[in-house]
């Protein structure tokens, strides 16, 4: 794990970044796979120009790219909390859930109860945290962790990524439920309104980590 600082406003802000190892790529790709192409995944919205197209499989692609990403995003910062001497519970992350009404997102949770969901960017071009509203609304959450993994387009039109080519995490800071709610804008990115903040506008994480 490597230490780094950011100024944000009067703020100096520390960012961790987490080697990928090939376990964590082989277990989330099994689940993405496995959760995608047995109908298990909670039906999201995919952007316009792939929900308009007759290919299954390139939908198909998009879903398991989301999916993978999201839970290399989870294991990555399980592997945070674990390289900075906190324990957590982590049973289930890797569990499948019967019936698309089931979203695959695992919740940490902290010392006092609280909930946390991590929310993944992986392209060049994600610089915010983004929660669905629809998400946002119906199944709130605690706190919101930023993770954005390095990742190389392959297809920029079609959003895809080297799903092999992810060395590293970064552990970008985190929102309150409380703060989105209030002070968050809502726009729609492409895959549906989401509430948004700049990823250099976020608390730095270690003042969650002091919950765990």
């Amino acid at each position: 794990m490597i230490k780094s600082q950011e100024q944000r406003g009067s703020y100096l802000v520390s960012i961790y970044t987490i080697d990928i190892t090939p376990d964590m790529k082989n277990a989330a790709l099994t689940f993405a796979k496995n959760i995608i192409l047995t109908d298990n995944q909670y039906s999201r919205l995919l952007p316009e120009e792939i929900q308009a197209s007759p290919n299954v499989e390139e939908q198909q692609k998009i879903e398991i790219q989301r999916t993978y990403m999201g839970k290399l995003g989870e294991l990555a910062f399980a592997k945070f909390l674990f390289e900075s001497g906190k324990r957590v519970n982590t049973d289930g992350m890797l569990d499948i859930y019967e019936g698309q009404t089931n979203v695959d997102s695992f919740d940490f949770i902290t010392q006092n109860g609280h909930t946390v969901d991590v929310k993944t960017g992986f392209r060049s071009i994600h610089t915010r945290l983004l929660v669905n509203i629809e998400q946002f609304d119906r199944h709130p959450k605690d706190y919101y962790v930023a993770v954005k993994i390095d990742a190389a387009d392959v297809d920029p039109r079609k959003k895809l990524v080297d799903w092999q080519n992810v060395p590293r995490a970064h552990i970008m800071g985190y929102a309150e439920y409380g703060f989105l709610y209030k002070y968050a804008p809502i726009y729609d990115f492409g895959e549906g309104p989401a509430r948004w903040r700049y990823y250099n506008a976020l608390l730095g994480i270690d003042r969650l980590l002091k919950e765990f």
